[in-house]
Order: structure tokens, then sequence, then C-alpha cells
């Protein structure tokens, strides 16, 4: 007979985040139901440059699996948005691909969740808020233009910035006035990129005040791990994981 689990029934999930994010674990734990066992690992390298770092961790995802050892998961959620960015369109998939097939099990980056939210609310124009450094937003611009999407507007939360460590320092407040600022005309729906900036009690507070979805990458990320691995506890939208 199966004995169940004490932690995590229905699912486990791995996360693979950068080795200084402080947001993704909080807010995937707070996104997904108690059922659902998140087990974080962290993607680390010693290099100074954030480009080096970033396209080191999206191309050594079955690396960071095998940090879990034993532990059977049913989904990894690799919760690094830049990563994708700098891997662009054509190399994130064929990576998620060999990763995938390497693994065997299914591999969702930040960036295809969104990608999956997006085209799941029929979302073609993006307003897009991003706490990155010029060089990093600007790969995001090129991504999303490569996907097929149109940015009808685009703020950088802090035109200072110039490396992805000063984004965790950045705090709800800082996504909910960027999200507030930017120019909504046009657009299909708002997205705060980047997993390290918080932004939950931002999208709660306004998702009431735009008539438009905003998302984010947890928020989308939490979504398409759900979809994956319990698809009957999955809310009609994914904005609805914010009502939790």
């Amino acid at each position: 007979m199966r004995i169940a689990r004490e932690y995590g029934p229905r699912a486990r999930v791995g996360i693979a985040t950068p080795q200084a994010n402080p947001t993704v674990e909080p807010e995937m734990q707070a996104l997904l139901p108690a059922s659902i066992g998140t087990y974080i690992t962290r993607l680390a390298h010693p290099a100074s440059q954030v480009e080096v770092r970033l396209l080191h961790y999206i191309r050594n995802i079955p690396a960071a699996i095998a940090c879990f050892g034993t532990l059977r998961l049913d989904a990894l959620g690799f919760g690094c948005t830049g990563s994708s960015y700098l891997a662009g369109a054509k190399l994130e998939a064929s990576l998620l691909n060999e990763a995938t097939t390497a693994c065997q099990i299914p591999i969702i980056t930040a960036a295809s969740a969104i990608c999956s939210a997006l085209n799941f609310l029929g979302a073609t124009r993006i307003a897009l808020v991003s706490p990155y450094p010029v060089n990093l937003a600007e790969a995001g611009y090129r991504y999303w233009h490569d996907h097929g999407f149109q940015l009808s507007a685009t703020l950088r939360v802090d035109d200072s910035l110039t490396d992805t460590h000063g984004i965790y320092e950045m705090t709800s407040d800082d996504a909910l006035d960027a999200l507030r600022q930017i120019d909504r005309s046009g657009a299909d729906c708002l997205l705060a990129s980047g997993t390290g900036m918080p932004t939950l009690r931002a999208l709660r507070k306004v998702h009431s005040e735009f008539a438009v979805p905003v998302l984010s990458s947890n928020l989308c990320l939490a979504w398409a791990l759900l979809k994956t691995v319990a698809p009957e506890l999955v809310p009609n939208s994914p904005t609805e994981l914010l009502l939790r």
C-alpha cells in the first residue's frame, strides 16, 4: 500500500534560482497550494559578469536537477527570466529540449511560462516593466519580439542599475510605482519581468485597478508548474493565483 507523502502529497516541484535571489522561494510558496511541495536549488557561478553567470545557468539545467539527488521531482521550474533573454528564443528552446530529454521530467523556464500565460490570455501587446541593466533589458525586448509579441511600452525600474544583484534589494513598492507609471494605452497585458524583484503585493494592489491583466515572472511560473503537475488545481486565469 502506498503511504501518502507528509509533504507535497499531490506533487513535488523543484525550483532552480540564482544563488543570491531572495524572492523566488517565498513567492512560489505563496502562490502554490500546500499540496504541492516546493524544493529549491541554487544556481551558482563565480563570474563577476552577469552575462556569463546567466548563460551558465541555462546551459547547465541537468546539473541543477542532479543537485536534488534521489528526490523524485514531478517538474522543474527554472526561476531566472534573464537567462532566457540572453540565450534568445531559439537557443532556449533547444536547451530545454535537450535537458528534458536527458532528465526525463518537464522543465519550465519563467520566460516560457510567461509565453504560455500570454497566449492563454490572448495577449499580443505587452507593456513591459523590467528591473534589469540596460543590456539585459534590451535582450528581453528581442526575446519577446522573436516570440511574436509587440511591446507597446517599456520601463526600466532603475536606470542606474548595472548588475542584477541590485534587483534583489528592490521591493514590491518599486514594482508598484513602475506598473502605475508605465503607459498602459494599447496594451493587452502588463508584465513585470524578473524573478528577483518582489511583485506579489504590487500585483494584488493593481489587480482591481487596471482594466488589463497584470503578470509577473514568478506568477506565470507558478501557474505553468501547477498546470503541469496538478491540472485539476489550476484556476481559470493565471491572475487568480493572486487571490489564494
